[in-house]
């Protein structure tokens, strides 16, 4: 299942990348992630490890991630292994009129039992996660547009 999203953002890429670029600020604006723990960290960030726990509606699990790219300012991509699914994931910010257009687009495989329901639900899934990535946007905005000192 492919997602894609995007926004607008009033401030630099260099704001919006700050939210993007540590795993551990994800508790800060995705409505899932609950706790975020780098496990090795790289000079170059490509090839960071991380862990995730993921909640929703009481249920948790881990995700294991690996930054794939890292380009400052510019490209963020990483990918994630689960119990339920694996999802590869890549933003792109392009700086725009004096703020930032940030995309999206991720792309999830479904394990086990989720896929099955997948493949009954899919519509369903799809659009409970595009609803989920604009929320999720919305509070990056937030944080971006807020006060310089609320990094």
């Amino acid at each position: 299942m492919r997602i894609s999203h995007s926004i607008e953002i009033g401030n630099t890429p260099d704001r919006v990348f700050y939210w993007l670029e540590d795993p551990g600020r994800a508790v800060k604006w995705m409505t899932s992630v609950t706790k975020t723990e780098i496990i090795e960290k790289t000079p170059d960030m490509v090839g960071t490890r991380f862990r995730e726990t993921v909640e929703e509606n009481g249920a948790g699990t881990y995700m294991s991630g690996v930054i794939t790219e890292f380009e400052t300012n510019k490209r963020l991509a990483f990918h994630l292994e689960g119990e339920f699914n694996t999802v590869d994931v890549v933003y792109v910010l392009r700086e725009k009129g004096g703020g930032t257009e940030l995309s999206q687009d991720a792309y999830i495989r479904f394990k086990g039992f989720t896929r099955v329901l997948n493949v009954l639900l899919g519509s369903v899934f799809k659009k409970k996660i595009l609803s989920q990535a604009k929320a999720e946007f919305a509070r990056l905005k937030e944080l971006c547009e807020g006060e310089p000192d609320s990094r």
